[in-house]
Formats: C-alpha cells, structure tokens, sequence
C-alpha cells in the first residue's frame, strides 16, 4: 500500500514538474535568441569575453552617445545597427589569424539601457529594462496612473530614435497619429511611454 502510493505521488509530482520544466527551457531558449538579435544602442552595457586573453576581456562596457567601441588591435568599432551576434562575429573574424589561431568571443549584456514613462504618472523617468516587460509592468515602475486621470487617460509608445530632435509641440502632434498601445503590450529597451490626459 505504502509502495503504491509513494508511485502515485511521484507520478502526479512528474505530471505537474515536466510542463514547468519544459516551459522555463523554452522559454530560456526564447529569450537567448532574442538577446542574440537585440540592436546595440547607446546606454546598454555589456561584457565582452576571449577565453585565454585577459586584455581582450572587457567586464563591463558602456556604450556611450557614438555607438563604438575602441577595441585592442581591431581600433574604434562602430555599433550602430548591430546585433550581440554580429559584434561577436565581427570581433572573431578581426581577432582570427592575425592576433589567435581560433579566438573564443562571446558578447553578452550587462545591463539594458533604460526604458522611460512620462506623463501622468506618479514617478515619470527613466527604469532599467527587464526581459518580459510590459506596458502595464512600466507603468507600475513608475508608481502608477495619476488617481484623477486613471480613467482619462491614452498610452503611447514610441522608440527613442522616433521622437529625437524634436520639440515637445513635434512630439504631442506626433502622438496624435499614432495608435495608442494596449497594458499587455510589450516593452523595448529605450522605448518611451506616453501616458497621456483626454485633454492633453
């Protein structure tokens, strides 16, 4: 009897473990490759690692407004446009035959730039972005709806590179055009929030 249940029990446990499993692993890979083809843009910090070469290995880099990097042998490497995956190509096939036989590169991130929320918001700013955020999750880092325009009130979203330059007049007629975004909604790294009054 005892044995019988003892299999019961690890049959239901294996039921209820393998999907979560499964889904943490898939969800892993999801974000891997993502992170692969995420752009590079001023603000994000990463890590760059050849294996063997300490002065190649760079922990923490942040890159700034020029979007390069001054990097040993290979000089100032511009990061405009590129993914995680195609510095670390560039940098391996720089480095390869020239300076080491079969260099081992790998470029992660350290941390994303920042997300930004304004309008009426409790706190408007900047927050660091986590995978998986969304319009409601960065709206919550920002303290929430203001009370008296919780139920008056459109949400926007635009990229950093879309409103650059342009005035706070440029960027009201901007939003005007857009859609607005829906709470579920995800977030990018540098997108900006709008959480505008009905008579803004």
């Amino acid at each position: 009897m005892f044995k019988v249940k003892t299999q019961e029990m690890y049959n239901m446990l294996t039921r209820a473990l393998v999907p979560l499993f499964m889904g943490c692993f898939l969800w892993l890979i999801s974000l891997n490759s993502w992170a692969g083809e995420y752009n590079l843009a001023a603000g994000d910090t990463i890590k760059i690692s050849v294996y063997g070469e300490e002065d190649l290995t760079f922990d923490e880099y942040l890159i700034d407004g020029s979007e390069t990097i001054d990097y040993p042998y290979l000089g100032n490497i511009s990061l405009h446009g590129k993914t995680i995956q195609k510095l670390q190509n560039y940098i391996t096939s720089g480095l390869k035959g020239t300076y080491l036989v079969d260099p081992k590169v790998t470029v992660s991130i350290v941390k994303y730039r920042n997300i930004y929320v304004n309008g009426v918001v409790n706190r408007p700013g900047g927050y660091e972005y986590q995978p998986g955020l969304t319009v409601q999750k960065a709206i919550a880092l920002a303290g929430g709806f203001l009370a008296r325009y919780r139920k008056t009130r459109g949400i926007y979203l635009t990229k950093d590179s879309e409103i650059e330059g342009l005035s706070q007049q440029q960027i009201e007629a901007f939003l005007k055009d857009r859609p607005q975004v829906d709470l579920n909604d995800p977030v990018g790294p540098g997108d900006i929030i709008y959480v505008v009054s009905s008579f803004w």
